[in-house]
């Protein structure tokens, strides 16, 4: 459980998979040109490679007191722009965050971990938002 508040009608409750989700939603727009890996960059299994997150463990969402700090791994392929890449996904999981779960996004950090074409080239490329 990543929040959790109790209200006089009920209890509000937001898991890390939400937020997870968000993310997977975010990558998926990139058409299969971004995959979200481990730090070491691994896809997880299939599902990943499409773009899905199958693996909310890869990710790492934290609130803290001045709101959430998310940080998560991606491949990219060759000939995709890092910068375009990264600048659109950290808007965009900022921004479906706050409106979504009503909470404070702290920071969002997308490290690339590799440029994938025929092999996975190594990077460690951390881009913070």
């Amino acid at each position: 459980m990543l929040y959790k508040v109790e209200a006089r009608d009920g209890s509000i409750s937001i898991d890390k998979n939400v937020v997870g989700k968000i993310i997977a939603k975010a990558v998926e727009q990139f058409g299969g040109k971004v995959l979200i890996s481990n730090h070491r960059g691994r896809v997880a299994g299939f599902a990943a490679k499409i773009g899905v997150a199958d693996d909310i463990s890869y990710m790492e969402i934290n609130l803290e007191k001045n709101g959430l700090d998310i940080r998560f791994y991606i491949l990219i392929r060759f000939g995709t722009s890092i910068n375009r890449v990264t600048e659109q996904l950290i808007s965009t999981v900022k921004k479906n965050t706050e409106e979504i779960t009503g909470l404070e996004v702290n920071s969002v950090a997308v490290v690339v971990t590799g440029m994938v074409s025929k092999q996975t080239a190594r990077r460690n490329i951390e881009v913070k938002g």
